[in-house]
Parts: structure tokens; sequence; C-alpha cells
């Protein structure tokens, strides 16, 4: 079969064997993948050196004619993160490798914008980096109503099961009106203030909506 050229971000890496890796890519146009890279384990393989995440990759791949395809070709690009923020970056590819799952069609774009507002944010940036990938994802509304009735709400809302409620929809986690202007300002890149304890509530918000969908936190959300 003729081979597969693609835009990538790596996302997972498995040891096959004694030399070889099972590679999960997200790819700009083919969505989530999973190649065997056949010796990159090996001391002088072409792969081994290339295949790290957080970096811009260019790949090639022969299709498998019935199960896994087999990775031809990796060009390393630039790095998409500081050394400071590498374990920033690999929580968020953690999060991204459960989120976008083999077969899905899509998590380039999304993955990769999360990673780049990572890179560029002043303040909590992990937790608008996760914010923003779950915003594209569709799993965030807006943060001024009722994500059940619609309702606007100026003062106090709830955060239950991974949604955003006003009282007469729901009771859980209070949310106050400034939390939510400041999530929103900090997403928009703005230079606000968030406190140590919306910080904690913020990042709670998050651990609960991951688990309302089956995803494992990571270390930075965990209580």
């Amino acid at each position: 079969m003729a081979e597969i050229q693609d835009r990538a971000l790596l996302v997972r890496r498995i040891p096959y064997g004694d030399t070889s890796l099972i590679c999960h890519f997200i790819t700009e146009h083919h969505g989530r993948i999973a190649l065997m890279a056949r010796g990159a384990r090996r001391p002088k393989s072409a792969f081994r050196a290339s295949l790290e995440p957080l970096y811009e990759l260019q790949i090639g791949w022969r299709p498998g004619r019935t199960g896994m395809g087999t990775l031809t070709d990796v060009n390393r690009g630039a790095a998409l993160l500081q050394p400071a923020q590498m374990l920033g970056g690999q929580e968020l590819i953690a999060i991204a490798s459960r989120l976008f799952q083999e077969g899905d069609s899509h998590g380039y774009e999304e993955l990769h914008s999360a990673l780049q507002l990572l890179a560029v944010s002043s303040q909590q940036p992990l937790l608008v980096a996760v914010w923003k990938l779950l915003e594209q994802t569709g799993w965030l509304g807006d943060m001024s109503c009722c994500w059940h009735c619609g309702t606007e709400e100026n003062g106090s809302m709830f955060w239950k099961q991974g949604h955003l409620l006003c009282g007469a929809c729901g009771q859980g986690m209070e949310i106050s009106a400034g939390l939510r202007k400041t999530v929103a300002a900090l997403m928009h890149g703005e230079r606000v203030m968030l406190s140590e304890a919306n910080a904690g509530r913020w990042r709670e918000m998050i651990r609960l909506i991951l688990q309302q969908h089956g995803i494992k936190a990571t270390d930075s959300f965990k209580v």
C-alpha cells in the first residue's frame, strides 16, 4: 500500500517485544492512529531520537492490510513548550490520550491549540490549557447561565456532576460570579488575579468533569 504522510502529535508509546514500540499519534487529517515502530528501541534506530511527545512531528506510515499500520518515517520539528513547561504538557497529553480514542477523526487541532495556550499563559497555564481542551470537545457551556435551563445568573451558581447549574436546577459546589468572570478573563488572555481558593475550586471543577466522563484525573487534579 502507498505510504501516507501527515502532521502528528505523539500521545503514547508502548514497548513491544525487545526492540519495537507501539506508538499512538493524533494526526491532523487522520485522527488518532496506532502504528508499529519496528526497531525503534534499538540504539541506532532512526526513530529513537524523533519519537518524543510535545514536538511537532511529520510522520509517514503504511496502513496494515487487516490491522495496525507500520511507521516508516518521522521528522521531528520544533518543541511546542519550554523545558519548564514540559511537566504540564505531559499532563495535558495524558488527558488528551484518554479523551481522543483510536479511530476518532479529530483531536489534533484541539490538542495543538491547548498546548499553545499552555505555552503562553502566565497564570495557571495548566488549568487554562485543560479548560480549553474540554471547551473544544463540547463538554463546557456558557459560564454565565445554567446549562440545564439556560437561566442567566449574576450571583453564585453550583457545579454538580460536571455541569454548571442555577439553584433551581441543582445544588453542588458553589461557584461564585467572581470565579466565573475570572475564568472567562483568563481564557481570553487577560491579566486578572486568581486567588488560591478559587484556583483550587477551578481545579476541582476540572477533576469532576473528567470524572463524569470516565477520565482519571492526572496528578495536578487529584484531591
